[in-house]
């Protein structure tokens, strides 16, 4: 009696061994994989943060007009338009697509009413990003996309 008791806890101290030392295995193979998945977005998130920039120090000049120049002015309401209509729609979260949105239309008016070259832009670069958010799981984009 006493020696199947032993066997019985040498069989289940190497079962739990076994589910223990599985477990890890799986963990740090989901940490490794989280780790790949990050360094293969690396280069999308920089250019998401760069243009992110530039769009903060173009917001800033539209929306304080009476501290810049008439030609800092109009040098910031072309870039926020060539960053609003394609550069920044290709990397943008949904969430900041809607304030881009909120932004031109207290800052550059005429920008929310797209020609068709630039609601084709805008649409190729929503279509990039969809390829991007589905290759590396970045963000979901918004469901209107």
């Amino acid at each position: 009696m006493l020696s199947n008791t032993v066997t019985l806890a040498q069989v289940l101290s190497v079962d739990v061994g076994v589910v223990i030392s599985v477990l890890s295995f799986n963990a740090t193979r989901q940490k490794e994989a989280e780790a790949r998945q990050l360094e293969a977005a690396k280069s999308f998130l920089q250019v998401r943060q760069n243009l992110y920039t530039e769009v903060v120090k173009a917001a800033a000049i539209l929306a304080n007009p009476d501290t810049h120049t008439q030609e800092e002015l109009s040098a910031a309401k072309k870039r926020f338009g060539e960053l609003y209509v394609s550069e920044l729609s290709m990397v943008e979260a949904p969430e900041v697509e809607q304030k881009m949105i909120d932004l031109a239309a207290q800052v550059y008016p005429e920008l929310t009413k797209f020609t068709p070259a630039q609601t084709a832009a805008y649409n190729l670069a929503h279509a990039l990003r969809n390829t991007f958010v589905t290759s590396w799981r970045i963000a979901a984009p918004s469901s209107g996309d």
